[in-house]
Order: structure tokens, then C-alpha cells, then sequence
């Protein structure tokens, strides 16, 4: 599959807020939802129905759970 490795991809953002992300009380919580909810069952549902990235043509896109944890953000 063609999706984009969101781990390896950093900004100069992503650099400069993990400098300080282990005394930010908000990422501290989000870690701790992060590690809480078992993202596997939601990961094979969203693959069953997403179909982008499933081929190799055209730009990588991002995988459905992180879309997903975007999307939760957002609301």
C-alpha cells in the first residue's frame, strides 16, 4: 500500500513541540488517550472502507486511522 510513514515525515513544527511536549499537560493527556484505546479494531474497520492509497499510483496518502485521530480531534 501507498501510504505515507507519518513517524519518519517530521516538520520543523513536530521538532520544535516535542521539546517541550513532556511538561505540556494536553499532549500528556493525549498520550494517555493514545495508549488507552486499542486503535487496532478501529484501523480494520477503516481499512475494510477506505480505498485511497491502495495503489501505487500518484502521492502516498495518509493512513485512515490517522484521519481518523485528526477527525476526533477536530470535534
Amino acid at each position: 500500500m501507498a501510504y505515507k510513514n507519518i513517524e519518519h515525515d517530521f516538520s520543523f513544527a513536530d521538532i520544535a513541540v516535542q521539546k517541550f511536549a513532556d511538561k505540556n499537560r494536553s499532549m500528556l493527556f493525549l498520550r494517555q488517550v493514545n495508549n488507552t484505546i486499542d486503535w487496532q479494531p478501529v484501523q480494520d474497520l477503516l481499512f475494510k472502507y477506505y480505498e485511497t492509497g491502495k495503489t501505487k499510483n500518484g502521492e502516498r496518502a495518509y493512513p485512515p486511522l490517522f484521519l481518523f485521530k485528526c477527525f476526533l480531534l477536530q470535534k
